[in-house]
This record gives structure tokens, C-alpha cells and sequence, in this order.
């Protein structure tokens, strides 16, 4: 079969928890067998492990959120209408590089599936907004359930994600779970001197990851242990937001930032720290995901900390292989960042569980799962 695989996150470099997903669902594709084209952000590389890439920008979501992604549709349906007369299938992560599928298929035949690990405008709901946008988001709530709704298959990364979308109408015989992963034979738990004292936030620095909260926890644990360092590695539209943060909380000089950094190079600093924070509020969109840090901070040896959410809840344990904090709780979230640097021993328990969990969450078992739901009655 021909198939297009197609994302809104950067494959090259790699940006977004997706991308890594993406990619390595492309190349299990074409290792069964099948001429697959990418269609994606890629920084203007033609080619990814073999695999033939016709590249554009990504969207910015600087000004706004929704006229951002319509037109990262825009230049896409350019990109799909050279290929949907002649392609058996088109396999999408996340519904924003997914919003013109639906109408192709009044023209064209192919089989449609959505890999989905955040629904996205859930996130634009539950976020300041302006005033068109605020118009706007009951017909682009909608509109992404419509295109979940029209796919042959859903791919979801959570139960809490599938009851959702059975809440909204999905028939759920469409709809299959497979949890993230990691690359645990790329991630070392392996631990440079000093790590003990430093504590990480990895990835993205957004609206929706909370990293504010984390900051506004810092002074709270630096009152207590003046010794202690913390990393934001990521950059983000929230970025200069947090920084500024935290110069008026007067914690700026304990921080470390960075901007994007090529996954490699940021996974390198989770050999800096020892604990690993999810700071995320507990709202819908947020409860629905687990996020790719819970796995990649497990297979770096790092004790998880986290705010408590359903998702996440599906794969953890609290004081197993997390430590839970109530939402939106600074202190509360200070109080157990404090307690692990205090407390060698039940680190050392939590980054050990993390370890023995993530096991159970390979991309080698993950994404022959996802492609084997991609490939079952393949006729469109």
C-alpha cells in the first residue's frame, strides 16, 4: 500500500512527544512492506531513515491557536492533494495535521487512522483566550470530534482518552489504547555527581505544562535546601514568561534554561538531576494524557513528581514509582520535591519502581501495536 504519514510536529529536529511516535510508526510501515511518504515538518530534510518527506513550517500558535493551525492546513491540502488520488492510506498524529481528511474523502478512497495522544483544542478551551477565539472554540471543539469521529480507527494513549471520546459519540469498537514508551535503550538511569541536589523539567514549555507552578514551588524548596538547583529544558511560547517568573520570585539565579534543544541533547541533562517534575493542572485535557516525560524520566533514573491525574494514575503508582501532589498546590508540590531531597532512600525507591514500570513501555511493543490496529482490515 501507499501510505502518508503526516504530523504537525517538527520530525527534524524533533519537537512535541508525538514526533518520536510519528517517526517510528513510519519506519515500522515501510519495514512491513509499504511505500511510505512523509508529509510533515521536517526543517527542509527530503528524507528521515529512508523514508521520502515532503516538508513545511509548523505551525507557530503564537498569535492564536486556531488561525495558526488553519494555516498549517492550508499549506498541507496542497501537500495531500498531489498524492490522495493514489494513496491507500493516510495515518495522522493528532487531529491538528488531520482537518481536511475528512473532506478529501467525498472525493477520494483511502482508509483514514488517527493516532492521538492530546485532543488539542480541549487545551485552547481550558486556556485564556482572545475574543476571537473565544468565538470560535465551540465550533473547533466540534469540528476536531468530527474528524476523530470520521477516522476508521483511533489510536488513543489512555483509557481516561477513550472513555472521552466514547463520552463524545466515537463508537468505542473504533477506538484502541496503546500507551507511550520510551527509548529505553537510548536513555541511560546513570547519574553525574551532584545530580542528588537538582531537580528537571523536560520538554515543552507551554500554557498546558505548567511550569509556573514549578516555579512558584522553587523559593518554597530553596528555603529549605538552599543547595538545590533546578533545569527547564525546552523551550516554549511560555518561555520568556517563566524566566521573568522567576527573576520577581528572586529564585532566577538557582534555574538553569534552555531553549529547544535536538531530543538528544536534552535528554543529556536528566543526567543532571535526580527528581522529575509534572507540574501540569488537573484539567480535562490534562487529565486525559500521560505525557511523554513520566516514561523518559523512569528510563533516566529520575524520581517522578507529579501532579495527580487520571491519566498518568492508569501507569502509576503513588509511592511506587511517583509521588503525587495535589493540583495547582505550589507548597504541596515544594513539600514533596523537599522530602525526596531530604530523603535519599525513598528517592532512590522511586526512581528504582520508575525504572521496573517503564519496562513495560517500549517503542519495540508500542509501536507494532499501534501499526497492527493501522493495518487490520486494510480495505478502505
Amino acid at each position: 500500500m501507499r501510505i502518508i504519514v503526516s504530523t504537525h510536529d517538527s520530525l527534524a529536529p524533533v519537537k512535541g512527544g508525538g514526533a518520536l511516535r510519528t517517526i517510528k510508526c513510519a519506519e515500522e510501515l515501510k519495514r512491513r512492506g509499504h511505500d511510505v511518504i512523509i508529509i510533515a515538518p521536517t526543517d527542509g530534510i527530503n528524507e528521515l531513515g529512508g523514508i521520502r518527506t515532503h516538508w513545511l513550517r509548523a505551525p507557530q500558535k503564537q498569535r492564536s491557536q486556531i488561525l495558526s493551525s488553519l494555516k498549517f492546513n492550508i499549506r498541507l491540502l496542497r501537500k495531500f492533494l498531489q498524492f490522495a488520488g493514489n494513496t491507500d492510506m493516510f495515518f495522522v498524529h493528532n487531529t491538528i495535521a488531520a482537518a481536511t481528511i475528512p473532506f478529501l474523502r467525498f472525493f477520494f478512497r483511502f482508509r483514514f487512522i488517527l493516532d492521538v495522544t492530546d485532543v488539542h483544542t480541549e487545551y485552547l478551551a481550558a486556556a485564556k483566550r482572545n475574543l476571537f477565539e473565544k468565538l470560535a472554540t465551540p465550533f473547533a471543539l466540534w469540528l476536531e470530534y468530527w474528524i476523530l469521529g470520521s477516522a476508521d480507527k483511533v489510536v488513543v494513549c489512555t483509557n481516561a482518552m477513550k472513555d472521552l471520546l466514547a463520552a463524545k459519540g466515537i463508537p468505542a469498537a473504533k477506538i484502541s489504547v496503546v500507551y507511550d514508551a520510551a527509548e529505553t535503550d537510548q536513555i541511560s538511569p546513570a547519574k553525574d555527581p551532584g545530580a542528588e541536589k537538582a531537580v528537571l523539567h523536560l520538554g515543552t514549555v507551554d500554557r498546558q505544562h505548567g511550569v509556573d507552578l514549578f516555579i512558584r514551588a522553587a523559593p518554597y524548596v530553596a528555603e529549605k535546601h538552599p543547595e538545590a538547583r533546578f533545569l527547564v529544558v525546552g523551550g516554549g511560547r511560555e518561555l520568556p514568561n517563566v524566566i521573568a517568573l522567576a527573576r520577581e520570585l528572586g529564585v532566577y539565579d538557582k534555574f538553569l534554561f534552555t531553549d529547544y534543544l535536538p531530543c538528544e541533547k536534552a535528554r543529556e541533562y536528566m543526567r543532571s538531576a535526580a527528581i522529575g517534575v509534572i507540574p501540569r493542572l488537573d484539567t480535562l485535557p490534562n487529565r486525559i494524557v500521560t505525557t511523554l516525560k513520566i516514561y523518559e524520566y523512569w528510563a533516566g533514573g529520575l524520581a517522578a513528581v507529579s501532579s495527580s491525574m487520571a491519566g498518568i494514575a492508569e501507569i502509576a503508582a503513588d509511592g511506587r514509582d511517583i509521588m503525587f501532589f495535589p493540583s495547582g498546590d505550589a507548597r504541596a508540590m515544594a513539600a514533596v520535591i523537599s522530602r525526596l531531597l531530604e530523603d535519599a532512600e525513598l528517592r532512590g525507591k522511586i526512581a528504582a519502581g520508575g525504572l521496573a514500570t517503564v519496562r513495560k513501555y517500549t517503542w519495540a511493543d508500542t509501536i507494532p501495536a499501534i501499526i497492527d490496529i493501522a493495518l487490520a482490515d486494510e480495505r478502505p
